[in-house]
């Protein structure tokens, strides 16, 4: 196999300024003699893959490996994290300069496609160009649309009239990247804790129903009339608190719950 060097001699930097490892080197340079071979074969058909170009500096070659994830995002980001630990002065500016750029410029790929299905329009563009994220991966257009709605470029009223115009007149692929942002619309922040409302009135409707069940089978004595008197109201007070709580923000029943998130959400606007 030829040198890396031989091939790229940018994905050979990238590898040596730490960006990448051996293993992502070895499968950009598999990717590039794929493309290549398929140039050979299909020279009228044409390439349906990114390429990279044989002069691409140092940002576009890092913006190719992420956007054809050969260098995953998640382990980028990581690695661009941990470079404090490894590097110093110009030698650390360097490297997170490169990373931020590379960043932008995918990010950048994004916005633009939407532009080019006409889900935007150019002062839209513009704005979105101008808060581009260089600290994440905007890794799709919809995550593209979705970070424009978060930051208030494109509000909600646009929004559903962008999805009533692109079910009507728009491309194949604006239909998928709008149907795709709506599906993961934003939800308020009061939205988590009614949903243990239900469980609660469910516990009251029990204790409820237990209560006269044990009443219709027995007949109560004037004592246990007089004790009940007195622990009926705190029940009830016990259950309304506890459904009150439920409909509270950020409040709900006093439970030991583990959570495990299979991934992240778009940060609430």
């Amino acid at each position: 196999m030829p040198s890396p060097s031989h091939i790229h001699p940018s994905l050979a930097q990238v590898r040596q300024l730490g960006l990448i490892t051996d293993d992502e080197l070895d499968d950009a340079i598999a990717e590039l003699e794929i493309i290549e071979l398929q140039r050979k074969h299909n020279e009228e058909e044409g390439i349906d893959v990114p390429e990279l170009a044989a002069g691409a500096g140092l940002v576009d070659t890092l913006a190719w490996l992420l956007l054809t994830d050969l260098l995953p995002q998640d382990d980028f980001l990581q690695r661009v994290r941990d470079l404090p630990r490894q590097h110093g002065g110009a030698a650390l500016l360097e490297r997170q300069q490169l990373a931020a750029d590379a960043l932008r410029q995918v990010n950048r790929q994004a916005i633009d496609t939407l532009y080019d299905e006409d889900l935007i329009d150019q002062w839209q563009r513009d704005a979105a160009h101008a808060r581009l994220p260089a600290d994440r991966l905007l890794a799709s257009p919809v995550a593209a649309l979705r970070d424009m709605l978060r930051q208030g470029i494109l509000s909600a009223p646009q929004f559903e009239a962008l999805r009533l115009r692109t079910r009507q007149r728009g491309s194949e692929l604006g239909r998928i990247i709008v149907d795709g942002a709506a599906q993961r619309a934003h939800r308020p922040a009061y939205a988590r804790p009614v949903t243990w409302v239900m469980p609660v009135l469910l516990l009251v409707v029990v204790l409820a129903v237990a209560g006269r069940s044990i009443m219709s089978r027995q007949a109560p004595s004037p004592a246990t009339i007089a004790e009940q008197g007195v622990e009926r109201p705190e029940l009830q007070q016990n259950a309304a608190h506890a459904v009150e709580s439920a409909r509270l923000p950020g409040a709900g029943p006093d439970l030991s719950i583990t959570v495990v998130q299979d991934g992240a959400t778009p940060p609430a606007p």
